[in-house]
């Protein structure tokens, strides 16, 4: 299996700083991160400055000055001067902390370079860092801060008009820390600092200001503090596709084995666009931390809304994508092509360019140049993750130019467990486990398909307070259960296959998979934009809601709902066909709307079963 794997130069590192001050040294002037700022304004920060940043933040946070809400110097702090001037603070009723060493830290707000510089100062000496996704209900996120014993707060100044009325529901948090916008939201701060007696609130800004003035002065307190690589220092909410959060416990040796792994499958590209959601784990580490390490400048995306505008504004080479996004991409651009004219000459093109390649003649970029020009030019890496991708999206985006790198994991696992090489693939493979990972198939069936099991450096150390659910995600001998459905074969290529908690049991004994004919029916039929398959409550037979393409049902002369279940069905019909009996759907509905969905574009497919159920009962 080794001859899969290239050994880039990953001299010893076993923490997080060590990969902070490998790229300060190899990359000190480039460009780290581009990030737009207003329509016509972005910044940029080399490797040395975002290094040098987070010592500063980092020790400004070991070594607190006064706060907004305080006067008073706090005991053992340094000079507080660059923290504002006496005017600009109001008196305290409680006593001000002094230092955020050994805290749980949350971090709420998109991704930026000042998420990103507040999240390596907790991680590498601080404390604990808690990314929260700030898309979640007031009460889902209270929820979350709570259960993870959050003691401070980095947030978006856009966001502090949302924290507000959140945090008398929160004693334990002691620190508001508001980054980005922090200048428009300076009134405020005073305003809550004055109101708001139980907390100190900071300007990033100013933190970042008096860590650097503590560093010149030679304090060493956050870049001598010890680091235990083996020691919760990421707590990480899972997506809650099942309506289920749990605090995923993780550590530097997690988060270092999977970026090892992921850099010996995979040669990174000069320029990346980040577009997922920055709490969760596949970005974070995939993309971002391995970039640091491959020095590789990252543009910021920032809104989904814009990933189109930002790709041909930055011209990246690479990206970071789930699933969705890419179908939707290769959607777009079929029907863009249908509509000019010029499907079939995109077509042609592929068949003349696939000929050319059996002879080792690659003329892709030449020949569509144009699909290319819109998504920025230079694009010819996507990493895929989060959910099982399409071979037909997979071949499309190949057969332009776009090489696909599919791979799996989950939150549990740092989140890498496998991925697809530079050289060595398989179609509809999610490529090879990492190295020094373990994967076994456990229970397989009569097509080799069970539950997926990892034993590795990369797996966590277990649920926040919760030792019977960590206890139920291992076997009795120390393998975690993922919960996905695949197999291996016999040239070690991993296979996905379904969700366990997906599968459908039918009364007759029979186990579907509704992912393989969501697949089906993604693909088979255009005008279908999303699908969920699910059975009844008796598991008597299989039934599918879907949300459909308006344009293209108007182009078809699908006009009304009627109109457009009876062609469905036909089609439905057609997929049927290709399917066993047991698997083949009974009924399909429309649904008039997208369907709900996580930050990273998972469908939460258990709150539209459930719906789609309780209609069913009410219809009978």
């Amino acid at each position: 299996m080794k001859r899969f794997y290239r050994i880039p130069n990953l001299m010893k590192v076993s923490d997080l700083r060590d990969v902070i001050n490998y790229a300060k040294r190899r990359y000190a002037s480039k460009i780290a991160y581009r990030q737009i700022e207003t329509p016509i304004y972005e910044s940029a920060i080399t490797f040395r400055g975002f290094a040098d940043n987070i010592s500063a933040l980092g020790t400004a946070l070991m070594r607190l000055p006064k706060p907004f809400s305080s006067t008073a110097r706090p005991e053992g702090g340094a000079t507080p001067a660059v923290s504002g001037s006496g005017d600009e603070q109001s008196s305290s009723a409680t006593t001000s902390l002094t230092t955020l060493s050994g805290s749980h830290i949350a971090l709420i707000g998109g991704t930026s370079i000042e998420w990103l510089t507040a999240f390596f100062a907790t991680m590498n000496g601080v404390g604990c860092a808690v990314p929260i996704d700030r898309l979640l209900d007031p009460d889902t996120m209270v929820a979350q801060l709570v259960l993870a014993d959050v003691d401070a707060i980095f947030c978006e100044g856009s966001f502090l008009d949302k924290l507000q009325p959140l945090l008398p529901r929160l004693p334990k948090v002691r620190a508001v820390i508001v980054m980005r916008g922090t200048g428009s939201a300076v009134d405020l701060l005073k305003k809550l600092s004055v109101e708001d007696q139980d907390r100190d609130y900071y300007a990033y800004t100013r933190l970042v200001a008096h860590g650097r003035a503590l560093v010149r002065a030679h304090e060493t307190v956050f870049t001598e503090a010890p680091i235990d690589a083996d020691t919760m220092s990421l707590l990480v909410f899972t997506s809650g596709t099942t309506g289920a959060n749990k605090g995923v416990m993780l550590c530097h040796r997690n988060i270092v084995t999977v970026m090892k792994g992921a850099r010996q499958l995979t040669t990174f590209r000069r320029t990346n666009l980040s577009v997922l959601p920055i709490n969760h784990t596949y970005e974070l580490v995939c993309n971002i931390i391995c970039s640091i390490w491959e020095g590789t400048t990252v543009a910021i995306n920032d809104d989904l809304r814009h990933v189109a505008r930002n790709l041909e504004h930055f011209g990246p080479e690479m990206s970071s994508m789930v699933p969705m996004m890419l179908d939707l991409l290769v959607r777009k651009i079929t029907i863009e092509s249908k509509r000019n004219g010029l499907w079939e000459h995109l077509q042609y093109g592929m068949k003349v360019s696939a000929a050319l390649r059996l002879f080792g003649i690659d003329r892709r970029r030449r020949f569509f140049k144009p699909v290319l020009q819109a998504l920025g030019g230079n694009l010819s890496m996507v990493v895929s993750g989060g959910a099982p991708l399409a071979h037909e999206t997979e071949s499309f985006l190949d057969a332009i130019g776009i090489d696909v790198k599919n791979g799996y994991g989950i939150t549990e696992c740092a989140p890498l467990v496998a991925s697809c090489g530079d050289h060595y693939r398989r179609a509809g493979s999610v490529g090879h486990v990492l190295p020094n990972i373990d994967v076994r198939i456990a229970n397989p069936d009569e097509h080799g398909n069970g539950e997926i099991q990892v034993k590795g450096d990369n797996v966590m150390l277990g649920y926040y307070k919760m030792p019977e659910d960590t206890a139920t995600v291992f076997t009795d001998d120390g393998w975690l259960r993922t919960g996905d459905l695949g197999h291996v074969d016999k040239d070690g290529y991993l296979f996905l296959t379904g969700r366990l908690k997906n599968l459908i049991i039918l009364a007759n004994g029979k186990n579907v998979s509704p992912e393989d004919i969501e697949e089906h029916i993604m693909h088979g039929i255009d005008y279908v934009r999303e699908c969920v398959v699910y059975s009844d409550d008796a598991g008597t037979g299989i039934y599918a809601v879907c949300f459909l393409d308006d344009d293209q049902c108007e182009q078809l002369g699908l006009h009304d709902q009627q109109a457009r279940h009876d062609r469905l069905m036909e089609d439905i019909r057609i997929v049927n066909r290709s399917v066993p009996s047991y698997k083949r759907i009974a009924d399909v509905s429309i649904s008039d709307h997208e369907f709900e969905k996580t930050t990273t574009q998972k469908i939460r497919r258990f709150k539209v079963i459930e719906r789609m159920r309780r209609r069913g009962r009410n219809d009978s």
